[in-house]
């Protein structure tokens, strides 16, 4: 006790030198936060000018349309515009089907994955079809400004499992789902446009909905290795042997129990599965979480945020439009990142 009340002061004023001069500040805080409406308000500019968020993801509340459904064009990119002062990724989810938040009559409507399986045309002629999609959606995400789109997904299914995923998957083929998620990314990386894969390591043997709780898979790790965690260990390697660059593509990880490596944590806070996902997928990009608000997290979100970070996440998602909430997570994410830098010094001067 003795030596621990000697330590702590120190390790206090270790931080606050951090904080202000040593070692610098990132310069994006590794959160990605939602904004409330359809322009900045005076006080998320200024919780933007402070925290210097890396990202800021949209949905349909971010988007004005007129009565005939057309979106405002020049009011969104006026939005992303402000955005791009302080973060240098605006997000979106523009999977097609049920999940694409750019939704207006002027913009395009994208069939979901899994149509893209359908019908005896070769994976070659279905692979061009959507490549053709995605060339479209990316054409809307351009024109406003947006340059991260959360997808493809690309979890594989399984018969006689009634995952809640659905038709936002390629499906059961394993191929197939290759073959076209590695055709979207490649499509998007040509226009600029930063993929990212759901939900690493696989999201396809969940029966129950990750908004609304844990779901746990029992599946053996050697089971899982050779499908659900396999086809995305193929798909990152398959990108880096097409030469799409690192930067080009994530992977969102998924708020999932795989019970069998880690009985504690879900993917989203086990530095195990992290860990699995860069030496054993030989991922070198960065890792973003699915979002924290969704019910298989538990704690303070604050609290979520950085047992995420902690277990090996480089970016975690969080879509509050809380102002007072999203700042106990910026000032809780940032003082552990100054605690981090302190104990790497200190472990350093060992």
């Amino acid at each position: 006790m003795h030596i621990r009340s000697i330590l702590l002061p120190i390790i206090f004023y270790l931080a606050a030198i951090l904080r202000t001069s040593i070692v610098p500040e990132p310069e994006h805080l590794p959160v990605i936060f939602a904004v409330s409406g359809k322009e900045l308000t005076a006080n998320e500019v200024a919780f933007m000018e402070k925290y210097r968020p890396i990202g800021i993801i949209l949905s349909e509340w971010n988007f004005e349309c007129d009565e005939q459904g057309n979106v405002n064009g020049e009011k969104l990119i006026r939005l992303c515009d402000e955005i791009r002062r302080y973060s240098p990724y605006i997000l979106i989810d523009q999977e097609g089907g049920r999940v694409q938040h750019l939704q207006g009559a002027n913009c395009y409507r994208a069939p979901a994955a899994g149509t893209f399986t359908a019908g005896k045309e070769s994976i070659g002629k279905k692979c061009e079809a959507l490549r053709q999609s995605v060339r479209s959606i990316d054409g809307d995400l351009l024109k406003f400004g947006i340059n991260v789109n959360c997808a493809p997904v690309c979890d594989l299914l399984f018969d006689g499992i009634p995952s809640f995923i659905g038709d936002r998957s390629f499906g059961t083929d394993p191929n197939m789902v290759y073959c076209l998620a590695v055709s979207w990314v490649k499509q998007a990386a040509a226009e600029g446009i930063v993929s990212v894969l759901k939900h690493c390591p696989g999201h396809g043997s969940v029966v129950g909905d990750s908004h609304k709780g844990l779901p746990v898979v029992e599946k053996s790790l050697s089971d899982l290795r050779g499908s659900d965690f396999k086809i995305f260990e193929d798909v990152i390697n398959g990108l880096y042997g097409n030469g799409i660059s690192k930067d080009l593509f994530w992977v969102m990880i998924a708020h999932v129990m795989y019970r069998e490596i880690d009985a504690e944590h879900c993917a989203t806070q086990s530095p195990k599965i992290i860990s699995m996902i860069r030496e054993e997928f030989n991922f070198q990009g960065k890792i973003v979480s699915d979002c924290i608000v969704m019910k298989a997290l538990e704690g303070e979100l604050w609290e979520r945020a950085v047992s995420a970070l902690e277990a090996g996440c480089d970016y975690v998602i969080c879509v509050d439009h809380n102002l007072e909430r999203k700042a106990v997570i910026a000032e809780k994410v940032t003082g552990y990142l100054v605690a981090k830098r302190v104990k790497n010094l200190i472990l350093r001067k060992k």
